[in-house]
C-alpha cells in the first residue's frame, strides 16, 4: 500500500518506491481510533486517539527530518518525520503532503506512525499505523500490532483482520537503520515485500542549496512488488545530529525520471 501505490513510497511515500508512476504506487503505507491507537505508544507515553496527533512532535530527544519528493523537474510533495529513540525503543510520526503542482495530476496524503524495539542499532517494528487518502483510493486505514493487521477501506466500511506481514516496516528499515538494512523483507503494514541488499559503497551526495550533502553510505537494494516486479532502490545513509538517517532515497527507473526523496539540510 504505502510504497507500491505511493511511489506513490511518488508517491503514494510508498508509492514512489515501488511503482513506476504515481498511480501505480501501492506501499502506504490511521483510524487513529480508540481501538487502533491502543496498539501504539511513543517513548514518553500512549498516543491519544486522534489523527491530529500525527502533527505533534515526538517527546524529548526526538529529531525532525523533512524530505522533498521530486520526479524529474516536478516537485511531488513533502515527507515530514519526527523520530525518537532510546537505548531499547524507537518511534516515529510522519506525514506526506502532495505539492500543488503534483495535485494537478495526482493527490495522495498520508499520516503514519510506528513504534518498536531498538536492538543492536536496528529497528524491530511492533506497531504500525497508516491513514491515507488519495485521488483514486479514497480513505484507507491500516493498523498493525504484534499479531494482526486491521484494514479499513472506505469511511463507511468495517475493519478487515489479516495476519501481520513479515519483516520490518519499510520506513524504519530504509530510512532509520544504521548503515544498510540487511533483512530479507519489508512491509507497509499490509503487504510484505522481499528485499535484497545488492551492494554497499561509499559515495558523496552533490551539493544542493538547502539540502544535506557530503559523505554517505550508499545502499543498493532489489525489492519485489506484490505483482512480482523487481524494483531497484538506492538509499544514501549518513549520520545527522547523532542519528543514522537516509539523506536520499532514489527509485531507479529505466525509461522514466527517478523518483527521489532528498533530506533538507
Amino acid at each position: 500500500m504505502f510504497l507500491e501505490r505511493l511511489p506513490c513510497y511518488f508517491f503514494r511515500v510508498s508509492a514512489f518506491f515501488l511503482s513506476v508512476m504515481p498511480r501505480q504506487a501501492r506501499m502506504t503505507g490511521l483510524v487513529w481510533g480508540l481501538c487502533a491507537l491502543a496498539y501504539l505508544t511513543t517513548l514518553a507515553g500512549p498516543v491519544t486517539a486522534s489523527v491530529n496527533d500525527a502533527d505533534r512532535p515526538l517527546p524529548a530527544e526526538s529529531l525532525r527530518f523533512v524530505y522533498e519528493a521530486r520526479v524529474g523537474l516536478l516537485e511531488a510533495g513533502e515527507l515530514d518525520f519526527s523520530f525518537s529513540r532510546s537505548q531499547k525503543e524507537y518511534g516515529f510520526l510522519g506525514r506526506f503532503l502532495t505539492s500543488k503542482s503534483m495535485s494537478e495530476y495526482y493527490t495522495w496524503t498520508g499520516r503514519f506512525a510506528a513504534q518498536g524495539d531498538w536492538i543492536d542499532e536496528r529497528p524491530l517494528t511492533e506497531s504500525y499505523l497508516v491513514q491515507s487518502e488519495s485521488a483514486d483510493d479514497d480513505y484507507k486505514v491500516v493498523v498493525m500490532d504484534d499479531t494482526y493487521t486491521q484494514i479499513l477501506q472506505g469511511r463507511d466500511s468495517e475493519f478487515e483482520v489479516l495476519p501481520k506481514p513479515a519483516g520490518v516496516d519499510l520506513i524504519s528499515a530504509l530510512l532509520f537503520t544504521r548503515g544498510c538494512f540487511t533483512g530479507d523483507a519489508v512491509h507497509d503494514g499490509e503487504d510484505s515485500y522481499p528485499i535484497r541488499l545488492r551492494r554497499v559503497s561509499e559515495a558523496r551526495l552533490p551539493r544542493r542549496r538547502g539540502f544535506h550533502s557530503g559523505d554517505v553510505t550508499r545502499c543498493d537494494y532489489d525489492i519485489t512488488t506484490r505483482r512480482g516486479k523487481e524494483r531497484r532502490l538506492r538509499v544514501s545513509m549518513a549520520k545527522v545530529d547523532g542519528f543514522w538517517v537516509a539523506t536520499e532515497v532514489r527509485v531507479r527507473l529505466t525509461f522514466f525520471p527517478d523518483p527521489v526523496f532528498r533530506l533538507r539540510g
